[in-house]
């Protein structure tokens, strides 16, 4: 993945505003900055404690250098995955098929193997060239991989973002 932020970046910071002292004002910004992505937004902002999950917190740090698109149709082949990444997610259904746990999703009992795709929550995506790495939905992301299904993405695409929300966005990071 592309790294943008220097080795020496405050992660405690980063986290700490956009998740507790900054947390609500950025969910405002993003959707008047994305005010056809409020399904994403409202999905990634429902952690445990109503904060962005952990996948978007870079995304929204640097977003001058970020801009969210969709939502789209992509098909899994179109979707890298890591080995480890493929790995892990392989183990989690076997787990589940031998029995070994009784869920795949961590807050749903369904059967991946018998799950209905366009009924799920949109993917994440991240667009390097022509290659599309998960930010969030790996789990969705091999299960479709696994069964070539194709699905409803939003894509995070490498580029300036000139809307006028950008300076207020980092303005909470000061």
């Amino acid at each position: 993945m592309m790294g943008i932020i220097s080795e020496d970046f405050d992660w405690d910071r980063t986290n700490k505003v956009v998740t507790q002292e900054k947390s609500d004002e950025i969910y405002e910004l993003l959707l008047k900055m994305f005010p056809d992505k409020e399904e994403i937004i409202r999905y990634h902002y429902n952690d445990e404690m109503g904060y962005p999950f952990a996948e978007w917190r870079r995304k929204i740090h640097d977003i001058r250098e970020w801009v969210l698109e969709g939502p789209i149709v992509v098909n899994p082949e179109e979707i890298q995955m890591e080995e480890e990444f493929w790995d892990d997610r392989k183990e989690k259904f076997d787990d589940y098929v031998s029995g070994k746990s009784d869920r795949y999703f961590r807050d749903n009992k369904s059967d991946p193997r018998n799950i209905d795709f366009s009924k799920l929550p949109p993917v994440t995506l991240v667009k390097f060239d022509d290659i599309y790495e998960v930010n969030d939905g790996g789990h969705r992301v091999f299960l479709a991989k696994m069964m070539n299904k194709p699905l409803k993405s939003y894509v995070w695409v490498h580029k300036q973002n000139d809307s006028p929300y950008v300076r207020e966005i980092e303005n909470l990071f000061k």
